[in-house]
């Protein structure tokens, strides 16, 4: 397993320009978590405690607008979430729950991933940029 971890992190886009030393870093910041079908991995307005990588399975995101449930997307293999409460601190902006499972994620500890991403502007910047972007998104859907 620590091999197949190894290669999600090494092609994941955030990840991609990290050398051999680098991913072993984030590889001792990892775990694989495993969830059920319709089972739920981050609650709106409650703390995310680690960036989330899809190895196998499929996630649906999700919020309340004003007229009920959005959905945000759904993510497979090789997608990441959670990025947005780690950025800005605060509590989860959606729900994020399992929708073809079972599903096995990568979860990189949160508070090692923000000294690891202090130590690496490339990462920060493209943190912040899909942050941003997916935020765009967010408003686009909510209140669309």
């Amino acid at each position: 397993m620590h091999e197949k971890i190894f290669y999600a992190l090494q092609e994941s886009p955030l990840f991609n320009h990290l050398s051999h030393d680098e991913i072993d870093r984030l590889l001792d910041l990892s775990t694989v978590e495993e969830f059920k079908e319709s089972e739920t991995i981050i609650k709106e307005n409650e703390p995310v405690e680690s960036l989330y990588i899809v190895l196998k399975g499929r996630v649906r995101v999700w919020t309340t607008g004003p007229r009920g449930e959005v959905e945000l997307k759904k993510l497979g293999r090789g997608a990441y979430f959670g990025e947005v409460s780690l950025i800005s601190g605060n509590a989860a902006t959606a729900n994020v729950e399992v929708v073809h499972g079972p599903a096995s994620l990568i979860a990189i500890d949160s508070q090692g991933l923000n000294e690891f991403v202090e130590s690496d502007d490339r990462v920060r910047k493209m943190l912040q940029g899909v942050t941003l972007a997916r935020a765009k998104d967010t408003i686009g859907k909510v209140f669309k």
